[in-house]
């Protein structure tokens, strides 16, 4: 009897705990299929260990100072350009020097035309040779491309000669020293004797090659014209004498195309 009560009492205790682990299987089994409720921790990620050394050697090197020199740009000053006042552009002064009242010289190596009128149709007065001085008497006047001065050589030509052509000069104010120039001596003048290298002017007592030589002078003699010209055996003879005195007669002043007496103007 007491064996059967026993047996029934430790049944009973066998039933409620397979109950209370059945209740505990419910329980705990949701809990395992959704997991805990607690966060989970985030992951994080591990270098391989040489990305890991690189890593910290690059820490490292910034962290430390460097000697490395900067390069410092200083700053410079702006160059501000300074505006230019226009200049005067020079305006060309009709006839350029020549003055009216003044001297001027021939330039023109040919010689330089003397016309009536200042036009290329004027009637041609006169032709006045290289390096003659003349007396600018009027102008300037333009016409025909040229500019034109009226001019008196001394010897009683008197007309209109143009300036030049736009490159040279024909009619220029730097008259210069004197110097021998190509026309025919008058009284007052001082002239040089322009022989060929060598040759000597023969000076006689009257007019006329068949006169008493008084003497022969040297090339490059300067004399002052006394009196002429006379013409005589086929040239114009001009009485000169020396600055000194010593030397005084009748000398011809050239033959053809040759002077043997220059006037210096």
């Amino acid at each position: 009897m007491n064996l059967s009560k026993s047996s029934e009492s430790l049944s009973k205790r066998r039933g409620g705990l397979i109950g209370l682990m059945a209740l505990s299987l419910l329980w705990v089994g949701p809990i395992l299929a959704c997991g805990s409720f607690q966060p989970r921790p985030t992951p994080v990620p591990t270098l391989p260990p040489a990305a890991a050394t690189a890593s910290a050697e690059a820490d490292r090197a910034l962290a430390q100072p460097t000697n490395t020199p900067v390069l410092i740009i200083e700053p410079t000053a702006t160059f501000t350009p300074q505006a230019i006042p226009p200049t005067a552009t020079p305006v060309p002064v009709v006839g350029g020097s020549l003055t009216v009242g003044q001297s001027a010289r021939v330039a023109a190596g040919g010689g330089l035309n003397l016309r009536q009128a200042p036009s290329t149709a004027g009637v041609l007065v006169a032709r006045i040779g290289f390096g003659q001085r003349v007396a600018v008497l009027e102008g300037p006047t333009s016409a025909d491309g040229y500019i034109w001065w009226k001019v008196d050589d001394g010897q009683g030509n008197i007309g209109w000669g143009a300036q030049g052509d736009g490159a040279d000069e024909w009619l220029t104010a730097r008259v210069g020293d004197a110097q021998p120039i190509n026309r025919a001596p008058r009284v007052g003048d001082r002239v040089r004797v322009t022989m060929d290298a060598g040759q000597q002017l023969t000076i006689r007592t009257v007019p006329g090659t068949n006169a008493v030589i008084a003497t022969r002078v040297d090339n490059g003699s300067e004399f002052s014209v006394l009196a002429g010209p006379q013409s005589a055996d086929g040239y114009f003879w001009f009485q000169i004498r020396s600055d000194d005195g010593r030397v005084e007669g009748w000398a011809a002043d050239g033959s053809g195309d040759k002077r043997w007496l220059s006037p210096l103007e």
